[in-house]
């Protein structure tokens, strides 16, 4: 039988890490005409402590190619006249400020003009060099080419030896797309008797590179500079497990009001906090994305996006960009300075303190492919609004770790993935599958048979219906709800029962018949389930993750709760915060300053109605109010106190747990169980 929680013994013992850092972007091209005339060192590192920043990432070498420290390899940026890289080394070592040094690995403009025989190649024989009449941005360098990779080397050891850095920090490492057909890489598939044009071979190729280039990187900077940090951004792709050996953490670049979103570093940090290293939630201070001149949020918008990093074990790096002139803006530190003031505060709870977990989104993909699809990001947002304590997990992991298990509506299943997921259910565990995960890879079987569950094709209709038969919808009367994406055809036999039945409508919508402004309304039920319970195994038919990622419709939540209420009646926390809240679970170890400690997290999510032109800003949080939490471990508990508030909570014992009720959350609070 599963245990009731899990927490890594490895995040408690992590190193003694900076909590509040900075990403001091500084990309200038050849076009900015003084670089560095306002630079004041001084200023510069009272700028940082003022805004409560205790570590920093500054730059060696940008994505343009310039150096800003007088570098024998070049090109120094020709607007530059001194060593700023030494100077703002210099600053923070002298307030005790930790400081990284930045550099672009394989974007990179002007390696990519000077040696065209390094860019990677698309299948379209096309290369990421912008055309002659585009504004330059972005191109890519292929880690095939061994005197690419060794002057990377060479970069590294140089200003690794010459300043006291405490970390090097890697950026655009990771193979742009998991592919290139440059000359060097189809030859070299091609000498191993290997397809360049399967993806997959091009995706272990691109991923053999990556490792190679690290692992000799991470080498070189060891040897040079015994205990310097080295960190590697994008790393949050399929792979990380072999990756691992050859970094210090995981940075997540995330910022939310980008493109990235709100659901990514959920389901990131989730993913990577597995591995047992260190992990910082990056989002930035402004607006909208990288290099927003003008663009500043607002102290409430980042406490709110910092208080989500650190409620799930993650540490808080914010980006910024320092202007041409070398010059840090003062209103960007003093929004930062009160952010991290707050983090500051939280500190002793939140160090050595570990994620508690009861469940897995179980997910898989070719190396350097991406966890944060669509379809999981879904599933999260699903687990995060039922407040379930989870990770994201690859399928090697350790089952029994968890009471249950979410499969991803893509994730492959092999015979010898099916054999684990059947014995797990066997000793006790929970699973919910859902569209794909339910049949074998590449064939139209179900692994779970033995359940009672029979697959029968695609539907041919999308949309479908959903028919409930069980009262997962209140009082709402019968109703047959679209399936929008469509489903599969699931017979529910014994032992397992149909929780919802599958509907069709008279015709598929289509040139030769149709009717109305959309789909064919709901006709007939099938003998099909939309949703089967079978024991501790819940299928949903539908591709639930990405329905619910493209609908938000209320009735798949509905359909997902009731099929936790029957695998899981008493998850490790309850509370009646709302849907928009995240609540998560930490613990620390007693030590010579404090008890046992459970910590409930409670974020307040209450965005601005937003139009479609922009995402949601978090600008004048709405408190929640007696806010009830349960939390369901006996503990016998010595004090309850609301960290953030600064008061102490009455508590109530409840069988097999104890209770609380939070007066008042603005945007964050900590409830502190100590035992």
């Amino acid at each position: 039988m599963p245990n009731h929680y899990w927490i890594d013994p490895r995040l408690k013992t992590l190193p003694r890490r900076p909590w509040r850092k900075i990403h001091l972007d500084f990309h200038n091209s050849q076009h900015m005409p003084a670089i560095g005339g306002a630079f004041d060192a001084d200023e510069f590192g009272d700028r940082l402590l003022a805004g409560n920043v205790d570590s920093v990432v500054v730059f060696a070498k940008d994505m343009h190619g310039y150096f800003y420290y007088p570098s024998r390899y070049g090109p120094v940026h020709p607007a530059l006249t001194f060593d700023l890289l030494g100077a703002q080394v210099e600053a923070c070592r002298k307030r005790g400020i930790k400081v990284y040094a930045y550099y672009c690995t394989t974007w990179e403009n002007y390696l990519a003009e000077q040696h065209p025989e390094w860019l990677v190649w698309k299948r379209d024989r096309t290369t990421y060099l912008p055309r002659f009449d585009e504004t330059p941005r972005w191109t890519a360098l292929c880690l095939v080419n061994e005197d690419f990779v060794q002057l990377m080397l060479d970069h590294a050891a140089e200003f690794v030896s010459r300043y006291e850095v405490d970390g090097a920090w890697f950026d655009m490492p990771t193979p742009i797309a998991g592919e290139c057909f440059c000359p060097k890489c189809l030859a070299q598939l091609r000498a191993r008797g290997l397809d360049p044009f399967d993806t997959a071979v091009q995706h272990a190729h691109k991923h053999e590179l990556h490792l190679s280039f690290i692992q000799r990187m991470t080498a070189l900077v060891r040897r040079i500079r015994p205990g310097c940090q080295v960190d590697y951004n994008g790393q949050g792709v399929y792979g990380l497990g072999r990756r691992i050996a050859h970094m210090d953490n995981v940075d997540i670049e995330a910022l939310p009001t980008a493109f990235w979103g709100y659901y990514y570093f959920p389901t990131i940090t989730r993913y990577a906090r597995t591995f047992g290293v260190t992990t910082y939630g990056m989002t930035g201070r402004f607006h909208q994305s990288w290099a927003d001149f003008g663009g500043l949020k607002l102290p409430a918008q980042l406490d709110v996006e910092l208080a989500s990093i650190v409620a799930n074990g993650a540490r808080c790096d914010i980006g910024d960009q320092l202007p041409p002139d070398g010059r840090l803006d003062a209103a960007v530190y003093h929004v930062i300075g009160q952010s991290y003031g707050r983090i500051k505060a939280l500190e002793p709870y939140l160090e050595a303190a570990a994620p508690v977990t009861e469940a897995a989104l179980i997910v898989n993909g070719l190396p350097l492919g991406e966890p944060a699809t669509e379809a999981n990001k879904g599933l999260v947002k699903l687990l995060m609004e039922s407040h379930i304590q989870f990770d994201v997990t690859e399928p090697e992991v350790d089952f029994d770790r968890y009471r249950l298990l979410v499969l991803s509506d893509t994730l492959s299943v092999d015979d010898d993935l099916a054999g684990r997921l059947r014995r797990y259910l066997d000793a006790g565990g929970a699973i919910i599958a859902s569209d794909q995960s339910a049949l074998l890879a590449g064939r139209d079987t179900s692994w779970a048979e033995a359940y009672g569950l029979r697959y029968a094709g695609r539907s041919p209709y999308q949309p479908a219906y959903l028919v409930p038969n069980a009262s997962f919808t209140g009082d709402i009367p019968p109703y047959p709800y679209a399936l929008y994406n469509g489903s599969g055809q699931w017979r529910a036999e014994l032992p397992a029962i149909p929780l919802a039945t599958l509907g069709e409508p008279l015709f598929q919508r289509a040139p030769e018949h149709y009717t109305s402004h959309a789909q064919t309304p709901f006709d007939h039920l099938t003998d099909y389930a939309a949703i089967a319970l079978s024991g501790r195994l819940a299928l949903f038919a539908f591709p639930l993750g990405q329905s619910y990622y493209d609908q938000g419709y209320w009735v798949y939540r509905a359909a997902f709760q009731e099929a936790l209420r029957r695998l899981l009646p008493r998850p490790l926390l309850e509370t009646n915060a709302p849907l928009s809240s995240e609540v998560t679970v930490t613990h620390q170890d007693a030590d010579e300053s404090h008890g046992e400690r459970w910590m409930a997290h409670v974020v307040n999510f209450s965005a601005l109605r937003h139009t479609p032109k922009h995402p949601d800003f978090y600008d004048d949080p709405i408190a929640l109010t007696d806010v009830h939490v349960r939390l369901n471990v006996p503990l016998a508990v010595k004090t309850v106190r609301a960290v953030v508030a600064g008061v102490d909570l009455p508590v109530t014992p409840v069988d097999g747990g104890v209770c609380v009720t939070v007066p008042r959350v603005p945007v964050h609070e900590i409830i502190c169980f100590e035992v």
